[in-house]
């Protein structure tokens, strides 16, 4: 009995999917569901499963290491950022389970032309891991070429949906006897936000960025340079939440008054202490800026390595707002949370 590995999101492109593989033959067929900083809804989803497909199997891990080590590579590859570059660590993390446990198949519910993905695409991202028509689209599988044993698939449909095709997904799941309940979305995705997308590219385009930075991104107040990234707390609330992202090497930043800004900035490894000295008072002058003083006020801005006691001082004038503003990174559009994986 061949074995198939769905990779199950909970979405109804993916739930139609999963319906569609269980009209043809008898397949062996565990659902798999992949635990990101951006969608983490494993109990919603394993759920929804649960009431489905009460007989396939259920799993789910995380994807820390994957965005840790290999997501900055995927972006210096070109693929199509977001989705395209999340997708491919997917694929890379379902291809490991793969052929750890020799599943012949993998399944997924992307559609041709979704995510700015485009049928060449999709096709790519399978070669880079290795999975070289062994990946299975039944949702627009008339559109791609052929996986192989194309004849176990025989009498499983293989659609041509394009782009949204978010009306056809509904005629097609009550035509699968889908109930409407099971219809509705169960996270959203935070890269959907185009700003904190921006951001993040920003950074990976430098190169590798670990997820505790991928995280500061959600803060509202945040700059970037070659040398250097900055985040800056300004409400009560933000600077509470900023103390558990500092990391031994960061340093903190911040004006000896009551509610004073709140900053951390992370600086490049490989720069000197002479280049390190010279970004720490432009980062200064952006505290005091935001801090709200005079253009041309002198103001004594406190510093200090997060893994010493040691303070020192810096005397500036506030950052012009054109500078400053050069300096920003793009502004959210909407509230960002990302999960914060173990």
């Amino acid at each position: 009995m061949p074995r198939a590995l769905v990779l199950y999101s909970g979405s109804l492109a993916s739930t139609v999917a999963v319906k569609l593989l269980a009209t043809g033959r008898n397949w062996k067929v565990d659902l798999l569901y992949l635990r990101t900083p951006f969608l983490n809804a494993v109990e919603l989803v394993k759920a929804r499963a649960q009431r489905l497909f009460p007989g396939f199997g259920f799993n789910s891990c995380g994807l820390k290491r994957e965005y840790n080590v290999y997501w900055h590579r995927v972006v210096e590859q070109g693929v199509p950022f977001p989705c395209g570059a999340c997708r491919s660590l997917l694929l890379f993390k379902a291809a490991r389970i793969m052929r750890r446990k020799r599943y012949d198949l993998l399944v997924t519910g992307e559609i041709v032309g979704r995510g700015g993905l485009g049928a060449k695409d999709l096709v790519r991202l399978e070669k880079m891991v290795g999975l070289q028509g062994r990946v299975f689209r039944p949702l627009s599988a008339a559109l791609l070429p052929p996986v192989r044993g194309d004849d176990d698939l025989w009498s499983v449909p293989k659609l041509a949906l394009c782009g949204d095709a978010e009306e056809e997904l509904r005629d097609l799941a009550r035509e699968l006897g889908i109930p409407p309940l099971e219809w509705d979305k169960l996270d959203s995705c935070p890269l959907e936000d185009e700003g904190f997308a921006a951001r993040v590219f920003t950074l990976l385009q430098r190169g590798p960025v670990n997820l505790n930075t991928v995280w500061l991104m959600q803060f509202p107040h945040t700059f970037a340079a070659e040398e250097f990234v900055m985040v800056v707390a300004r409400s009560p609330q933000e600077c509470r939440e900023l103390q558990s992202f500092f990391l031994p090497d960061d340093v903190r930043l911040y004006i000896q008054v009551p509610h004073s800004p709140l900053g951390l900035v992370r600086f490049r490894e490989e720069l000197s202490s002479a280049e390190i000295q010279g970004m720490l008072e432009l980062c200064a002058r952006i505290i005091a800026a935001l801090g709200g003083y005079a253009p041309r006020e002198e103001v004594k801005v406190a510093y200090r390595l997060e893994l010493s006691n040691e303070l020192d001082y810096l005397y500036v004038r506030p950052l012009e707002r054109e500078y400053l503003e050069r300096l920003r990174l793009p502004r959210l559009n909407s509230e960002v949370r990302l999960v914060y994986l173990d």
